[in-house]
């Protein structure tokens, strides 16, 4: 990545406080904007895997899929795999939350309330990977 990316505690901090921006929308309000609940979400788990990658010195471009981070990540460590489920229910979230849709898309405040949940586990496990 480009100088702004070297520290992967940077990268941990930037996906903390993602994490409390979805969690602090998803309480505020009554009926809360579940599209931008779920895109912090999927920011929680890019960052974290990019923060993962920063610290073994792996090498990645710009790319906000999941997946394909995940994929990188387990050059490094190949018992990050049970992660793939998780990651791969956050990663719809990018571009069907991050853009406006031809028709505005809301998720069920359970579903959002989901992918906190799997936001958290996703970043707990890269920040004990990291040693944080």
């Amino acid at each position: 990545m480009d100088r702004n990316s070297k520290n992967y505690h940077d990268w941990l901090l930037k996906a903390e406080n993602d994490l409390k921006a979805a969690e602090a929308i998803l309480n505020y309000y009554e009926q809360p904007p579940t599209d931008t609940v779920c895109y912090h979400c999927h920011q929680v788990a890019e960052k974290s895997l990019k923060g993962y990658l920063v610290l073994r010195e792996s090498t990645f471009h710009k790319i906000h899929d999941l997946v394909a981070l995940l994929n990188l990540c387990l050059v490094e460590d190949k018992t990050l795999e049970f992660l793939r489920e998780p990651l791969e229910a956050l990663n719809q979230y990018y571009i069907e939350a991050k853009y406006p849709p031809d028709m505005p898309i809301e998720y069920p405040k359970e579903e959002a309330k989901g992918a906190i949940d799997k936001a958290k586990i996703i970043l707990d496990i890269m920040k004990d990977k990291i040693g944080i």
